[in-house]
């Protein structure tokens, strides 16, 4: 029934077009453009809701159904009632004379009727003879005994009471059930409802509230019969401490200051140039009476500024400069370093070997592989030592690692095997100095 991109435009080949549909009815199509429903507004009826609904008003009485016509409307009235709109009851007493059997005498009621049937019969037209105990006429459990033709008596269990043992003998009269608590009556029996102050079968028990610690913001829980009382820290009221006293109430913030409440205390935001408890004093950290670096505060009780001081500088106003290097017996300086004091600070002057700013840096002398021909190096306190390879000697205040014939021959081994003019005597000192060096 519509087209275009949003199907925004209605087909005007569409029977729901003109809307056929009366006293505001729906139009919507059924299964073919040409085909369609209506759907009517509450009070109308018809194809094209053209007509009035005469049964929306429930004209039927009496659980009546009420069926609409063009015009008018009809009801189908239930059994026991007749008229236009149900409202006239039907005597069936009167419609039937023998209605009731057997002496049985009718009583109209509205929409039906009873018959009173006389003692030797039963039924609801008094239709059946009467044998007592058959059906039981004793309820909850009772049991039944003839007495006569007509007559029987009901042997009631623990409990209940009355002719046909209808009813409940109420057991809570004369209950030991505590007080404020609730009696419930059972069968031969009675439960106590407690209060949550108490339990245990009579409701006679206390219980004690404070184990579930009903106290908040850490009150302290008193327990007592019937209850519990908390005793509040500062600040805290209410049964159970929950309620924060407004410390504002009272205090007066001076020169425009606005007071924030807290706990057990209050604050007051003052405005700039003002300052104290309550801002009633002038703020001497104006001024700027401290060092730069420090941070000036007003003390809310006498008034007079206070300077937090950095690091390395002290004084009233921090402006005297703190020597670190006498501050302690021990020097700032690790591993013999030399302190020396700057304004607001101090610097270390390293011995050999060492760097940080404390000189708490072990130099490694090792990382530059001073060792050659594959010694392996050893770091030592503003020092090194090489570990030499099998057939090299350790030279030159024990920093290198040399060839041992090299070392031999530079020093002198072939001044040696001069003097000796032998070869046999220069193998032998050849031989002794290497298990010596080597």
């Amino acid at each position: 029934g519509y087209h275009g991109t949003m199907c925004e435009i209605e087909n005007a080949k569409s029977a729901c077009y003109r809307n056929p549909c009366h006293n505001a009815g729906s139009c919507s199509l059924n299964g073919a453009l040409h085909k369609f429903k209506c759907s009517c507004s509450p009070g109308y009826i018809g194809k094209l809701c053209q007509y009035r609904n005469h049964c929306s008003s429930q004209p039927c009485h009496n659980g009546g159904k009420c069926y609409a016509t063009e015009t008018s409307y009809t009801c189908e009235c239930p059994r026991g009632f007749i008229g236009l709109q149900c409202d006239d009851d039907v005597d069936e007493c009167l419609q039937k004379r023998e209605m009731c059997r057997n002496g049985g005498t009718c009583l109209n009621l509205i929409g039906g009727y009873k018959c009173t049937c006389l003692a030797s019969y039963t039924g609801q037209h008094c239709e059946s003879p009467y044998y007592p105990c058959s059906p039981s006429p004793c309820f909850n459990g009772g049991t039944c005994s003839p007495t006569s033709l007509t007559t029987f008596i009901c042997a009631c269990l623990e409990g209940f009471t009355g002719p046909n043992c209808k009813e409940n003998i109420d057991d809570c009269q004369g209950n030991k059930c505590g007080p404020n608590s609730t009696c419930l009556d059972g069968v031969h029996g009675y439960t106590c409802l407690c209060p949550p102050q108490y339990k245990g079968q009579f409701c006679t028990e206390d219980v004690n509230e404070c184990q579930k610690n009903p106290c908040k913001n850490q009150g302290t829980c008193h327990n007592k019969r019937g209850g519990f009382m908390c005793a509040c820290v500062n600040g805290w009221s209410g049964d159970d401490c929950s309620a924060n006293i407004d410390d504002c109430q009272g205090k007066v913030c001076y020169n425009g200051g606005t007071c924030h409440d807290r706990v057990g205390s209050y604050y007051c935001e003052c405005p700039p140039g003002k300052t104290g408890i309550r801002c009633h004093l002038d703020d001497p950290c104006l001024s700027n009476p401290c060092h730069p670096e420090s941070r000036c505060e007003t003390s809310p009780d006498s008034g007079h500024y206070v300077c937090m001081c950095p690091h390395g500088w002290s004084g009233d106003d921090c402006t005297q400069d703190a020597n670190e290097c006498l501050q302690s017996d021990l020097s700032p300086c690790e591993h013999d370093g030399v302190c020396i004091n700057t304004p607001g600070s101090f610097r270390c002057q390293c011995t050999p070997g060492f760097a940080g700013e404390r000189c708490e840096v072990n130099v490694n002398e090792c990382e530059s592989n001073p060792c050659q021909n594959g010694g392996v190096c050893l770091d030592g306190v503003g020092r090194f030592k090489c570990a030499c390879l099998e057939g090299w000697l350790l030279a030159i205040l024990w920093r290198f690692c040399g060839d041992f014939v090299a070392w031999w021959w530079f020093f002198g081994g072939s001044v040696w095997c001069g003097v000796c003019h032998l070869c046999c005597c220069c193998l032998l000192l050849f031989v002794f100095v290497a298990a010596v060096f080597v």
